[in-house]
């Protein structure tokens, strides 16, 4: 079979079981001899800074010289990012070995009733992957939830991380914010370790530290007592103390420093209790080193252009922070399109303040919401200038003529889904090239 002939199968499958369960992943890898058995992790879930407080700490470990796995979700350029050792991509044909070797499993459990979703069979091939190439040690980062999500499979957790809880995906985690907590704590181990993200919702906060406590966790959560000298500019990046060390990194907004103190709690956590021994060298390396896509990503400086996946009120209120940070009082043009199944009034009210000028999009996917709604939603609710492009291309040509025609503290931002985000990213880079 082909990289693209397994990408096809592969986005046939359900994204999402209709019950949702380990029951269907373990059967898998139990075919398969348990590889989860024989891997050690690093297990991250959380509403938001999942993928940048995963990728912090896995360019860490490798700069400790460890071969780090990472899982990560959803992809914002290419599907194999999903799928790293050492901060390289899985290669193609590696892929396809993987995926012809466990397929024959697969094949045998419609026969039993059994359905894979898309999440489950992916997990499943990191994880063979993973063990096949014999990783010390393996970051990996809930799909969804954490108590049912397919990853919660491994076993051999060093350490368990919970970041920043808030509302999303709740038709299926719950409509509170304990509901979500408890789902995202579901990941615990007996007798574990528990990295907390620095802010947390108190209500979420509350519940994650009592299933903590029943289940004989150590809890470490950052100081922020010990954070200080926090500096950051688009031009020269971000740089910060900590614990009486200096330490810069490539991303921007005071969240990733948040993110970055965790990564920092996680390698302190491993170094107690793992067996590995990461020098402080390695982790002023790792962070320095690690890269994130659409996470404020800057595309362009003249003009500004910033690509970010913010999709949820958590991510919105993140984003906001940054434009006010970074640009003050700019106009900014802003490209939107999101899914319908998310809390789109909220996320939208929490950045329009921000916008002077709306262009809605929609995004290549059967769940992104109606373009035409969307643009209704913001004239009649927001009473901001909107426009709708008839495509993404169409999008960007809009977006530089208005920010010609403006002063020069415009900027053009992109947010609403990682699924805008991937589809636009390119297309975004060939128009620059192009001018």
């Amino acid at each position: 079979m082909t990289y693209r002939q397994a990408l096809r199968y592969i986005n046939s499958l359900s994204k999402f079981g209709i019950k949702p369960g380990l029951e269907r992943i373990q059967i898998l890898l139990e075919m398969l001899s348990l590889p989860q058995k024989n891997l050690k992790f690093v297990h991250v879930a959380g509403t938001n800074a999942k993928g940048s407080v995963c990728t912090f700490v896995s360019s860490i470990l490798k700069s400790a010289g460890l071969k780090t796995g990472l899982f990560i979700s959803p992809f914002v350029l290419d599907f194999r990012e999903q799928f790293q050792i050492d901060g390289t991509m899985i290669s193609e044909k590696d892929f396809v070995d993987v995926f012809d070797y466990i397929m024959p499993f697969v094949k045998k459990m419609p026969k039993n009733g059994i359905n894979l979703t898309q999440f489950e069979l992916i997990t499943a091939i990191a994880i063979f992957w993973f063990w096949q190439e014999n990783c010390d040690i393996v970051v990996i980062e809930t799909g969804l939830g954490g108590r049912l999500d397919a990853t919660n499979v491994v076993e051999n957790v060093i350490c368990s991380v919970i970041t920043s809880i808030s509302y999303d995906h709740t038709n299926i985690l719950g409509e509170s914010i304990s509901q979500i907590a408890a789902e995202k704590a579901g990941i615990l181990k007996q007798n574990g370790t528990l990295v907390l993200y620095p802010t947390q919702d108190p209500q979420a906060l509350c519940v994650v530290k009592e299933t903590a406590m029943r289940l004989k966790n150590k809890v470490l959560t950052p100081d922020l007592t010990n954070l200080s000298n926090v500096k950051s500019t688009i031009a020269t990046g971000t740089s910060f103390d900590y614990m009486g060390k200096a330490f810069k990194i490539n991303l921007l907004g005071l969240h990733q420093v948040y993110n970055a103190i965790t990564a920092i709690t996680v390698t302190d956590a491993l170094n107690h209790c793992s067996g590995f021994k990461i020098p402080p060298q390695a982790v002023k390396d790792g962070l320095f080193r690690a890269k994130f896509p659409a996470r404020f990503e800057v595309l362009s400086r003249e003009p500004l252009v910033i690509l970010d996946g913010a999709h949820n009120p958590g991510g919105a209120s993140v984003l906001a922070d940054s434009i006010s940070l970074y640009l003050g009082k700019g106009h900014i043009i802003a490209i939107v399109g999101m899914l319908k199944d998310k809390d789109i009034c909220n996320v939208l009210e929490i950045i329009s303040p921000h916008v002077a000028e709306f262009i809605v999009v929609q995004p290549d996917t059967s769940r992104a919401m109606d373009k035409f709604e969307l643009h209704d939603l913001i004239i009649k609710k927001l009473n901001k200038p909107s426009v709708v492009a008839t495509d993404l291309n169409n999008a960007i040509e809009i977006a530089f003529k208005m920010s010609t025609a403006q002063p020069l503290d415009s900027a053009i931002f992109v947010f609403g889904s990682l699924y805008l985000a991937s589809q636009i990213h390119p297309m975004f880079l060939s128009f620059l090239r192009g001018n």
